[in-house]
Formats: C-alpha cells, sequence, structure tokens
C-alpha cells in the first residue's frame, strides 16, 4: 500500500510533466512522465508486473510471428 511519501512522488512527478508540457518541453515532460509511471509501479504487486511483463513479451512474440513473411 502506497504510503504519504509515495503519494508525494507521485504528485511531484506530475507536477514535474505538467510544468514541462506547459512550457513545451517534450523531452522533460516524458521522462517525468515516464518517472511517474515508475514510482506508481514500484508499489505494485511483484507477480502482477511479472504476470504483465510476460502477457506483453507473448503478444510481441505473436505480433512478430505474425508479420513474417509465409513460405
Amino acid at each position: 500500500m502506497p504510503d504519504a511519501r509515495h503519494e508525494q512522488r507521485l504528485r511531484q512527478a506530475a507536477q514535474d510533466a505538467h510544468a514541462a508540457e506547459a512550457r513545451g518541453d517534450d523531452a522533460a515532460a516524458n521522462e517525468a512522465w515516464r518517472r511517474y509511471r515508475l514510482i506508481g509501479d514500484a508499489a505494485r504487486d511483484p507477480d502482477d508486473l511479472l504476470a504483465e511483463g510476460i502477457a506483453l513479451s507473448q503478444m510481441g512474440i505473436d505480433l512478430a510471428a505474425s508479420n513474417r513473411p509465409h513460405a
């Protein structure tokens, strides 16, 4: 369960992202949103993250296989 420090870090990352967007700094905004996502993921259950990673990997394998020329 996220604690107060975790919530503050999320708020700060979102604030940084919005500020970067407002000044038109796409690179900084992307980095801040990436940090926001990583902070959020840190509070998730490791088994859920693993299951999501496996599912994404399988989707990538399926997509790559569907794009292969058939002989």
